[in-house]
């Protein structure tokens, strides 16, 4: 029997993907000022994904960046941690992981007026943290206190701020100039942003993201199969999927 690679590698690699993606999160500072004249998300006859796409071009180069990223690293360094990590072992990260953006959660439900989903944001932070040990466990789910995220990004949606365009983060992957505003004050409204040393949070960031990007993966392998341009494919389930997401939470309490 072959000997396992060491899951070690996979963390080096993802923090290494990480501080990549926060330099090419920085550049697209320099991209210009924003246009103040759209509302897509608020209009009755929203545009196609396509006239919401202005800088398509560029977008496309850094997506091709990124499929070969996703294909020569990610994908190997996912297949090694399936393979070192059981399912129940995955569950449990993946889960610890959710715990730990719970106050990212609260703080934007009472930024969004919406007690209600406070309440019960506190309530499960409190119970998972306690009985379920940092998160590795979900009694609150099995006492039917049921999760839901919310983001900065939405927060800003709520007061209608318009999307922007639509753009393509260096390996973060498809998002909004709204969106890619809010990932930042979420970043700081994680607990471990504070309570812990530079290198012990690169190493939480990098594997947070790597977890996601291992949910998600199999969703995205799909659509690229069944797609002719993967690359369109992709910006109209994001902002499909975004904009009917926004439209569920203004209509929540």
């Amino acid at each position: 029997m072959g000997r396992r690679p060491s899951i070690s590698v996979a963390l080096i690699l993802a923090g290494s993907l990480v501080a990549l993606a926060s330099a090419g999160a920085n550049a697209w500072a320099a991209l210009g000022p924003i246009p103040a004249d759209t509302d897509w998300l608020f209009e009755d006859d929203a545009p196609d994904p396509a006239d919401r796409d202005p800088l398509e071009p560029l977008n496309r180069g850094i997506f091709g960046f990124n499929e070969v990223v996703y294909t020569w690293v990610l994908d190997p360094v996912a297949n090694a941690y399936e393979f070192v990590v059981p399912d129940p072992g995955r569950r449990a990260v993946r889960r610890f992981f959710s715990n730990l953006s719970e106050p990212v959660t609260l703080v934007n439900d009472l930024l969004q007026l919406k007690p209600t989903r406070a309440g019960t944001t506190g309530a499960r932070f409190l119970i998972n943290t306690t009985v379920g040990v940092a998160g590795v466990f979900d009694p609150a789910t099995a006492w039917g206190i049921d999760g839901h995220t919310s983001d900065f990004g939405g927060t800003l949606a709520v007061y209608r701020f318009d999307s922007g365009p639509y753009f393509v983060i260096p390996v973060m992957g498809p998002s909004t100039v709204r969106d890619a505003f809010g990932e930042v004050v979420d970043a700081a409204l994680r607990p471990d942003t504070w309570l812990l040393t530079p290198g012990a949070r690169l190493a939480i960031s990098a594997s947070d993201g790597f977890t996601s990007y291992e949910i998600e993966r199999e969703r995205l392998k799909a659509l690229r199969d069944t797609s002719v341009d993967f690359y369109a494919a992709l910006r109209s389930a994001y902002l499909l999927d975004r904009d009917a997401r926004i439209q569920e939470l203004l209509g929540s309490e």
